[in-house]
């Protein structure tokens, strides 16, 4: 993989950021959603504060800033958190000023409720009234009626599970990364991953080997692929070659050349 430290191409901190009401969704929804982007190797922030005081934190708003994607996921209660609204708002923001992509997801609401501050959201700003300055109040009225414009998810009927799954494959595709397809009934695992991303953690620029060995059948392709999801991000180009030695054998070496180029490069080499 080619190091990215020294390319002019914005850098960010995390992918994806995920804004939830806590109370809603985050041992539910939220929780298999960040799950499952973890295990496709998607660099996520969630906020794991329970506590929350009235102003959100200068180090969150940074995070925000730094973040390619965020998902909203606007649930009965979103509104009813002041930090949850100014979240959103700096994510309009960033939307805005930094090209931020904004993706929300209508959690068991009506999207024209968030458009209008009407049902649980009419709710939510007659509480802030007289305790928020008509200002906020106005730019999150703003920022809740400009993302329920956006190109959006609803999740109402069905599994969740198949709603998940549209949104991570979106991400994907936004992300443009060629993720590794992994099987889920994965056990036993986690002891090698630790060990391996260890190897693999450090920030010097100098080429690093490491190999992975053993009998067949005991999971070193499934780990070297989980290990390439996670930190592909990290570097300008990253390509995948597997079956090397039985492809070199049956002569097709310069195939073999084409997809390295090709990965790295992004597009096809003839």
């Amino acid at each position: 993989m080619a190091s990215s430290s020294s390319t002019s191409i914005r850098n960010y901190t995390f992918q994806v950021f995920l804004s939830f009401r806590g109370e809603d969704t985050r041992y539910t929804f939220t929780d298999r959603l960040f799950e499952n982007l973890d295990r496709m190797g998607i660099n996520t922030f969630r906020d794991d504060q329970l506590e929350r005081g009235e102003e959100i934190r200068s180090e969150l708003l940074k995070t925000i800033e730094e973040s390619r994607i965020s998902i909203v996921v606007l649930s009965k209660t979103y509104a009813h958190s002041k930090w949850c609204l100014d979240e959103l708002a700096k994510i309009m923001q960033c939307r805005e000023e930094l090209d931020q992509i904004v993706l929300p997801v209508f959690y068991h609401v009506d999207p024209s409720d968030v458009r209008k501050q009407t049902g649980s959201f009419r709710e939510a700003f007659s509480i802030h009234v007289g305790n928020v300055a008509e200002k906020k109040m106005r730019r999150w009225r703003d920022s809740l009626t400009e993302a329920s414009n956006l190109s959006c998810f609803h999740v109402n009927d069905g599994y969740e599970s198949k709603h998940i799954e549209e949104i991570i494959n979106d991400i994907s595709k936004r992300l443009n990364p060629k993720l590794l397809h992994i099987d889920d009934n994965m056990v036993g695992l986690d002891f090698s991953l630790e060990k391996l991303i260890s190897l693999l953690s450090t920030h010097s620029n100098n080429i690093l080997v490491v190999g992975i060995y053993g009998i067949g059948g005991i999971g070193k392709t499934t780990i070297a692929k989980i290990v390439y999801n996670k930190i592909q991000s990290e570097y300008v180009g990253a390509s995948f070659l597997q079956d090397v030695r039985e492809r070199y054998k049956k002569g097709h070496q310069l195939q073999l050349q084409q997809q390295l180029l090709g990965d790295i490069v992004g597009k096809d080499i003839l």
